[in-house]
């Protein structure tokens, strides 16, 4: 992190976000193999664009709702949250509802995910949906961050009273409780709060770093890159390369499992995540440059861009059967990147769908 003021590095983080949401794009539409589906690893390898999505988030209501928004009253902040909280559970259902009814009755020549509810079975579809029972997988995100939001008020009010550790206390908690019951919630959580504490003391983090000496910032700077490519190498030959019987085998199986968060895989998270802030904070400039066209608009419009994502995966499903041609594959991702990049500078597009 550099010297700059905090609110400068925000455009790095809007960048990183499109970014995010790009490899988002691509996972959904699984056209493989792809230029694309290299890069990310098919969302198979240890983390995932998702969990950077999720820290991404903690990390900026921590910050705006929480130590930005110090001196306004919590009743007001908790409207703020509470209303947006809203707005995300009623896209979910939205979402949810009219991506299955299409899935239901187009006929997609290029495939999509299944819906887990039998086509035309009307009444289970509302329901389930409006309880949150049933989120479409191109959606799921939306129910994460609804329930987050409408907890929130209670961690910006635990870290105004100074109670930062109740907060990672209770997120702890909230992970074990996940574990013992299966729920992906609780697990969930614990990506998004502990960035929120962060976010709430990053002025502190922030004064932190910048007493390092230069010497030191870089020394920890290149440890946290070098780590990070280690455990992606490392990844990706886990997932790709799996070693019969071998420990590096049984940790992706196990501590990496998609269904839950385990500690290493959080911790694995929070370390790929600084890595890559670093990484956009320092190639600021380069990355604006070459890609910021493509990656401001998304990442300032990042929710509007992950609600309409599937709307480019069904044009395109609907318009190019599958194949295993690496360049027909890295087109159509690019083209459902374009797709979405179209959508989301529409003129008003957000006063009907949430930026």
């Amino acid at each position: 992190m550099s010297t700059r003021p905090l609110k400068e590095r925000f455009h790095a983080l809007d960048l990183l976000r499109g970014f995010f949401i790009v490899t988002i794009i691509c996972d959904h539409l699984s056209r493989w193999p792809s230029i694309f589906g290299v890069l990310s690893g098919k969302a198979l390898l240890w983390v995932t664009a998702a969990e950077g999505f999720v820290i991404i988030s903690g990390l900026l209501v921590g910050y705006i709702r929480g130590y930005k928004a110090k001196a306004v009253e919590l009743k007001t902040i908790a409207k703020k949250l509470w209303y947006r909280a809203f707005t995300l559970y009623l896209w979910a259902v939205i979402g949810s509802v009219v991506y299955t009814i299409i899935l239901w009755y187009a006929p997609l020549v290029g495939g999509a995910p299944s819906p887990e509810i039998a086509q035309g079975d009307w009444v289970s579809l509302i329901l389930r949906s409006l309880i949150l029972d049933y989120t479409f997988i191109w959606v799921y995100f939306l129910k994460l961050y609804a329930l987050f939001l409408a907890v929130a008020p209670l961690a910006i009010w635990l870290l105004r009273k100074g109670q930062a550790w109740s907060v990672v206390l209770l997120s702890f908690i909230g992970l074990a409780i996940g574990w013992m019951t299966r729920s992906e919630v609780l697990q969930w959580q614990f990506i998004f709060f502990i960035p929120v504490v962060a976010g709430y003391c990053m002025p502190t983090i922030q004064g932190w770093w910048q007493k390092m000496s230069p010497v030191k910032r870089a020394s920890l700077t290149i440890a946290i890159i070098t780590a990070t490519i280690a455990t992606i190498v490392l990844s990706y030959i886990g997932v790709y390369h799996p070693l019969s019987s071998s420990v590096l085998d049984t940790m992706t199986v196990s501590a990496f499992a998609k269904d839950s968060i385990s500690l290493l895989r959080a911790a694995t998270a929070f370390l790929w995540f600084t890595a890559f802030v670093l990484l956009f904070t320092y190639s600021q400039k380069f990355i604006q440059r070459w890609f910021g066209w493509l990656l401001m608009p998304i990442g300032t419009h990042s929710l509007t861009a992950y609600i309409v994502h599937g709307a480019a995966i069904i044009i395109i499903s609907a318009l190019f059967v599958s194949t295993d041609n690496f360049i027909g594959n890295t087109l159509l991702d690019i083209f459902a990147i374009l797709i979405v990049l179209a959508i989301v500078k529409i003129p008003g597009i957000n006063r009907v769908i949430p930026r």
